[in-house]
């Protein structure tokens, strides 16, 4: 079963520059089926988490746009018929937002062999510039701390990764690694399951993570950018509380060492 023609919203005057920016941005993002972020929002105005999911047509003539239904169950239920969503698209030149609601859902044609899931979306509106969400970012460099990642598709013999932690916030981490730059490169877009134990906490930071930056620095390694990808608002609260603890706990000892107290 395909996508079915239902009526759509026509979308709300925008300023046109911003239109045209943002018909240029989904139509490349399109083009390569690169992700955008979704964040679904309930009748009463609640964000829930956001949801990474690759962008498989973006259409000229009315601006609606279809993307992957995400393979983890509780996202892919939050993409209900019906639900209103916030599209963000970001790229190394822009970062834009736009209202936008689901309206379907059904097979994609993705090549002649082969059908996905996915879900259709109302043409969007309210398209605006988005400003990056303010979350603390700790730099870790001087703390040592370290980082497994791992992923499914790896061998058993080389299931996980180890790398070195240089910065955390409650929305992301970022890591050094030593890969050459093309294959970090080959890495971005997909989701790891990242472990990071915590000095100082209950429990090991423990969660998917989604890599979203690659930067080639010094001496053959790599910097990693990821964004974490949350199962559920649960899982985002416990997170947000354990990184901002830690954190709080990092600039206490920082403060007291520069007081001469440490």
């Amino acid at each position: 079963m395909g996508f079915r023609k239902l009526p759509i919203m026509s979308s709300s005057k925008t300023n046109p520059m911003m239109s045209k920016a943002w018909r240029a941005t989904v139509g490349e993002l399109a083009h390569h089926n690169a992700a955008v972020e979704l964040v679904p929002v309930t009748e009463k105005g609640v964000e829930l988490p956001r949801v990474r999911a690759r962008l498989l047509k973006a259409d000229d003539n009315d601006g609606s746009l279809i993307v992957e239904k995400p393979g983890n169950l509780k996202q892919a239920e939050a993409l209900a018929k019906g639900v209103a969503v916030d599209v963000y698209v970001i790229t190394d030149h822009s970062r834009m937002k736009a209202r936008s609601r689901v309206i379907d859902l059904g097979l994609f044609n993705l090549n002649k062999k082969t059908r996905v899931m996915a879900v259709r979306l109302e043409p969007v509106r309210d398209i605006a510039s988005a400003q990056r969400r303010a979350c603390f970012r700790l730099s870790t460099v001087s703390l040592g701390l370290s980082a497994k990642l791992h992923h499914e598709a790896w061998p058993e013999s080389q299931r996980s990764m180890a790398a070195k932690v240089v910065d955390l916030s409650d929305r992301g981490i970022g890591l050094t690694a030593g890969l050459e730059i093309e294959l970090a490169k080959q890495m971005k877009g997909q989701v790891y399951q990242l472990v990071v134990p915590l000095p100082g906490q209950d429990e090991d930071l423990e969660l998917d993570a989604c890599l979203v930056r690659v930067v080639e620095t010094e001496f053959n390694t790599v910097t990693l950018g990821f964004q974490f990808d949350f199962e559920s608002l649960g899982q985002q609260r416990r997170v947000e509380r354990t990184v901002q603890q830690f954190s709080v706990a990092q600039q206490r000892k920082q403060l007291q060492r520069m007081r001469g107290a440490g």
